[in-house]
């Protein structure tokens, strides 16, 4: 396999995931921060989510404002330093996150039974190296 194969296999993927809505009720990036806040287990700003998810400070401060708006999402100051700003998932923003994964989930599922348990396990393993693997050449470059 050439890398023109690897790129066009990539970028077909990428398009359908963005292009079928995975997500539903919330837009892809309003739910993304929402499952990094649900599962974070410990309290994080809006510069945490944007290094975890690489969107840039201005997008994020409009998702986290969009979130806001729906009652999904508070700002906190935090109890440990008063200069920090932490992010909670509201109730109601669990409630429509769990919704949407579980949506998600049907999705994958039915992808393993077509893959088969045997390759979606190696595909994970794949996906989780590849994406460790771009992160680290990004820092190089």
């Amino acid at each position: 396999m050439d890398n023109e194969e690897l790129l066009n296999a990539w970028l077909q993927l990428g398009c359908i995931i963005d292009n079928q809505r995975l997500v539903t009720d919330l837009p892809f990036n309003e739910a993304l921060v929402c499952g990094i806040l649900f599962r974070a287990g410990e309290p994080l700003t809006a510069s945490d989510l944007c290094t975890r998810t690489r969107i840039l400070k201005s997008q994020m401060n409009a998702i986290l404002r969009s979130l806001e708006s729906k009652g999904f999402l508070a700002r906190r100051p935090s109890v440990r330093d008063g200069r920090r700003v932490e992010l909670e998932l509201l109730p109601a923003g669990v409630e429509r996150y769990n919704a949407s994964h579980r949506h998600t989930l049907v999705l994958v599922d039915r992808l393993t039974a077509r893959l088969g348990e045997e390759k979606t396990r190696s595909l994970t393993l794949l996906l989780t190296e590849a994406a460790q693997a771009f992160d680290q050449i990004i820092k190089e470059v």
